[in-house]
Protein backbone atom coordinates (compact mmCIF):
# COMPACT_ATOMS: atom_id res chain seq x y z
CA UNK A 1 0.00 0.00 0.00
CA UNK A 2 3.04 2.26 1.12
CA UNK A 3 4.35 1.63 -2.44
CA UNK A 4 1.56 1.97 -4.28
CA UNK A 5 0.69 5.65 -2.47
CA UNK A 6 4.98 6.23 -3.21
CA UNK A 7 3.98 5.59 -7.07
CA UNK A 8 1.01 7.79 -7.16
CA UNK A 9 3.66 10.71 -5.38
CA UNK A 10 6.20 10.16 -8.31
CA UNK A 11 3.13 10.32 -11.40
CA UNK A 12 1.54 13.32 -9.51
CA UNK A 13 5.19 15.13 -9.57
CA UNK A 14 6.26 13.91 -12.87
CA UNK A 15 2.74 15.66 -14.69
CA UNK A 16 3.60 18.74 -12.79
CA UNK A 17 6.91 18.76 -13.98
CA UNK A 18 6.39 18.53 -17.76
CA UNK A 19 3.32 21.19 -17.64
CA UNK A 20 5.42 23.22 -16.38
CA UNK A 21 8.19 22.36 -19.08
CA UNK A 22 5.76 22.85 -21.89
CA UNK A 23 6.20 26.98 -20.87
CA UNK A 24 2.24 26.41 -20.00
CA UNK A 25 1.79 29.36 -16.98
CA UNK A 26 -0.84 29.12 -14.43
CA UNK A 27 -2.48 32.12 -15.73
CA UNK A 28 -6.46 31.54 -15.61
CA UNK A 29 -7.09 33.88 -18.89
CA UNK A 30 -6.88 31.72 -22.27
CA UNK A 31 -3.13 32.07 -23.72
CA UNK A 32 -3.34 32.77 -27.55
CA UNK A 33 -0.86 30.36 -29.50
CA UNK A 34 0.79 30.92 -33.21
CA UNK A 35 -0.72 28.40 -35.22
CA UNK A 36 1.09 27.22 -38.72
CA UNK A 37 0.09 29.35 -42.09
CA UNK A 38 -0.62 25.60 -43.69
CA UNK A 39 -2.55 24.27 -40.80
CA UNK A 40 -5.84 25.88 -42.43
CA UNK A 41 -5.02 26.55 -46.59
CA UNK A 42 -6.87 29.79 -47.30
CA UNK A 43 -6.91 29.16 -50.76
CA UNK A 44 -6.02 27.18 -54.04
CA UNK A 45 -1.96 27.88 -54.56
CA UNK A 46 -1.61 30.53 -57.32
CA UNK A 47 -4.73 32.36 -56.98
CA UNK A 48 -4.55 36.05 -55.50
CA UNK A 49 -8.31 36.27 -54.02
CA UNK A 50 -9.17 38.45 -51.75
CA UNK A 51 -11.53 37.07 -48.80
CA UNK A 52 -13.19 38.93 -47.30
CA UNK A 53 -12.91 39.52 -43.19
CA UNK A 54 -14.42 40.95 -40.05
CA UNK A 55 -13.12 44.72 -40.53
CA UNK A 56 -13.46 45.09 -44.91
CA UNK A 57 -15.94 46.45 -46.45
CA UNK A 58 -17.56 45.60 -50.43
CA UNK A 59 -16.26 48.29 -53.34
CA UNK A 60 -17.22 47.44 -56.74
CA UNK A 61 -14.77 47.27 -59.81
CA UNK A 62 -15.09 47.20 -63.43
CA UNK A 63 -13.84 44.47 -65.83
CA UNK A 64 -14.95 43.16 -69.23
CA UNK A 65 -16.72 40.14 -69.64
CA UNK A 66 -17.43 39.28 -73.49
CA UNK A 67 -17.01 42.72 -74.38
CA UNK A 68 -19.55 44.12 -71.49
CA UNK A 69 -18.62 45.83 -68.39
CA UNK A 70 -19.55 43.83 -65.37
CA UNK A 71 -18.97 44.99 -61.69
CA UNK A 72 -17.20 42.34 -59.41
CA UNK A 73 -17.56 43.28 -55.43
CA UNK A 74 -14.16 43.39 -53.56
CA UNK A 75 -13.70 43.30 -50.10
CA UNK A 76 -11.17 46.01 -49.03
CA UNK A 77 -9.95 46.02 -45.74
CA UNK A 78 -11.26 49.59 -43.70
CA UNK A 79 -11.04 52.58 -43.65
CA UNK A 80 -11.15 52.69 -47.29
CA UNK A 81 -9.79 55.76 -48.76
CA UNK A 82 -9.99 56.94 -52.55
CA UNK A 83 -6.84 55.12 -53.89
CA UNK A 84 -7.89 51.71 -52.39
CA UNK A 85 -10.32 50.45 -55.04
CA UNK A 86 -8.43 52.14 -57.84
CA UNK A 87 -5.50 50.46 -57.07
CA UNK A 88 -7.46 47.08 -56.74
CA UNK A 89 -8.72 47.59 -60.09
CA UNK A 90 -5.48 48.14 -61.02
CA UNK A 91 -4.06 44.88 -60.38
CA UNK A 92 -6.72 43.06 -62.93
CA UNK A 93 -8.86 39.87 -62.55
CA UNK A 94 -7.63 36.81 -60.37
CA UNK A 95 -6.50 33.94 -62.02
CA UNK A 96 -9.97 32.10 -61.12
CA UNK A 97 -11.64 35.72 -62.95
CA UNK A 98 -9.59 35.30 -65.83
CA UNK A 99 -10.22 31.67 -66.60
CA UNK A 100 -14.00 32.86 -66.30
CA UNK A 101 -13.84 35.38 -69.18
CA UNK A 102 -13.12 38.31 -67.63
CA UNK A 103 -10.45 40.89 -68.44
CA UNK A 104 -9.40 44.35 -68.14
CA UNK A 105 -8.15 47.20 -70.68
CA UNK A 106 -5.83 48.93 -68.43
CA UNK A 107 -2.37 48.52 -69.38
CA UNK A 108 0.49 46.92 -66.99
CA UNK A 109 2.09 49.27 -65.01
CA UNK A 110 -0.68 52.29 -65.13
CA UNK A 111 -0.41 53.58 -61.97
CA UNK A 112 -2.59 56.32 -59.56
CA UNK A 113 -0.50 59.58 -58.91
CA UNK A 114 -3.31 60.75 -57.25
CA UNK A 115 -7.18 60.72 -56.57
CA UNK A 116 -8.95 63.55 -54.91
CA UNK A 117 -12.63 64.62 -54.16
CA UNK A 118 -12.98 67.99 -55.35
CA UNK A 119 -15.12 70.72 -54.02
CA UNK A 120 -17.82 70.30 -56.68
CA UNK A 121 -17.88 66.46 -55.98
CA UNK A 122 -16.03 65.62 -59.03
CA UNK A 123 -13.51 63.12 -58.72
CA UNK A 124 -10.01 63.75 -59.93
CA UNK A 125 -7.61 61.26 -60.81
CA UNK A 126 -3.93 61.56 -61.80
CA UNK A 127 -2.73 58.81 -64.19
CA UNK A 128 1.19 58.31 -64.81
CA UNK A 129 2.03 58.15 -68.73
CA UNK A 130 1.56 54.42 -68.88
CA UNK A 131 -1.95 54.49 -69.38
CA UNK A 132 -1.95 57.11 -72.32
CA UNK A 133 -0.04 54.63 -74.26
CA UNK A 134 -2.93 52.86 -75.31
CA UNK A 135 -5.38 54.11 -78.12
CA UNK A 136 -8.45 53.50 -79.66
CA UNK A 137 -10.91 50.97 -78.47
CA UNK A 138 -8.56 49.81 -75.41
CA UNK A 139 -8.19 53.34 -74.78
CA UNK A 140 -12.07 53.92 -74.22
CA UNK A 141 -12.83 50.04 -72.41
CA UNK A 142 -9.88 51.26 -70.01
CA UNK A 143 -11.46 54.79 -69.43
CA UNK A 144 -14.67 53.56 -68.64
CA UNK A 145 -13.48 50.68 -66.21
CA UNK A 146 -12.03 53.49 -64.65
CA UNK A 147 -14.48 56.16 -64.83
CA UNK A 148 -17.09 53.38 -63.34
CA UNK A 149 -15.20 52.38 -60.34
CA UNK A 150 -14.42 55.87 -59.20
CA UNK A 151 -17.67 56.90 -59.69
CA UNK A 152 -18.57 53.77 -56.96
CA UNK A 153 -16.76 55.65 -53.90
CA UNK A 154 -18.66 58.81 -53.70
CA UNK A 155 -22.30 59.24 -53.72
CA UNK A 156 -23.91 62.03 -55.69
CA UNK A 157 -20.42 62.45 -57.90
CA UNK A 158 -20.52 64.59 -60.69
CA UNK A 159 -17.86 62.73 -62.52
CA UNK A 160 -14.15 62.17 -63.22
CA UNK A 161 -11.69 64.22 -64.58
CA UNK A 162 -8.28 63.04 -65.29
CA UNK A 163 -4.94 64.30 -65.03
CA UNK A 164 -1.17 63.91 -66.56
CA UNK A 165 1.63 65.64 -65.12
CA UNK A 166 -1.06 68.16 -63.45
CA UNK A 167 -2.70 69.13 -66.82
CA UNK A 168 -5.81 68.01 -67.47
CA UNK A 169 -6.58 65.08 -70.12
CA UNK A 170 -9.71 64.63 -71.85
CA UNK A 171 -10.55 60.74 -72.31
CA UNK A 172 -12.77 59.78 -74.73
CA UNK A 173 -16.51 58.60 -73.87
CA UNK A 174 -18.55 55.43 -74.33
CA UNK A 175 -18.42 56.46 -78.32
CA UNK A 176 -14.87 57.34 -79.01
CA UNK A 177 -15.76 61.24 -78.63
CA UNK A 178 -13.76 63.63 -77.28
CA UNK A 179 -14.46 66.84 -75.82
CA UNK A 180 -12.99 70.37 -77.39
CA UNK A 181 -11.73 72.19 -74.40
CA UNK A 182 -10.02 75.88 -74.45
CA UNK A 183 -6.79 76.51 -73.12
CA UNK A 184 -6.65 77.11 -69.56
CA UNK A 185 -10.17 75.63 -68.59
CA UNK A 186 -11.06 71.77 -67.45
CA UNK A 187 -12.83 69.02 -69.51
CA UNK A 188 -16.18 67.93 -68.25
CA UNK A 189 -16.25 65.69 -65.89
CA UNK A 190 -16.83 61.94 -67.53
CA UNK A 191 -20.20 60.56 -66.22
CA UNK A 192 -21.46 56.59 -65.62
CA UNK A 193 -23.69 57.76 -68.49
CA UNK A 194 -20.98 58.07 -70.90
CA UNK A 195 -20.04 54.81 -70.82
CA UNK A 196 -24.17 53.22 -71.28
CA UNK A 197 -23.14 51.84 -74.14
CA UNK A 198 -21.05 49.29 -72.99
CA UNK A 199 -22.77 48.47 -69.80
CA UNK A 200 -25.64 45.19 -70.30
CA UNK A 201 -28.77 46.12 -71.55
CA UNK A 202 -30.88 46.75 -68.57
Amino acid sequence: MRRNRLLCGLLVATTVLTVSGCGLGSDTQPTSLPVPEDVFPSGTPGTKEIRPSVDATLHPVYFFKEDVLVQIQRPLPAPVFLDAPLNNLLEGPTQAEAESGYASAIPAGTAIVDVALLRNNTISIHLNQTFFEIEGEQRIRASAQLVLTASGLVSDTQGVVFFLEGKPVQLPDGEGLIEEVGEGRLPSPLTVADYSALAPAS
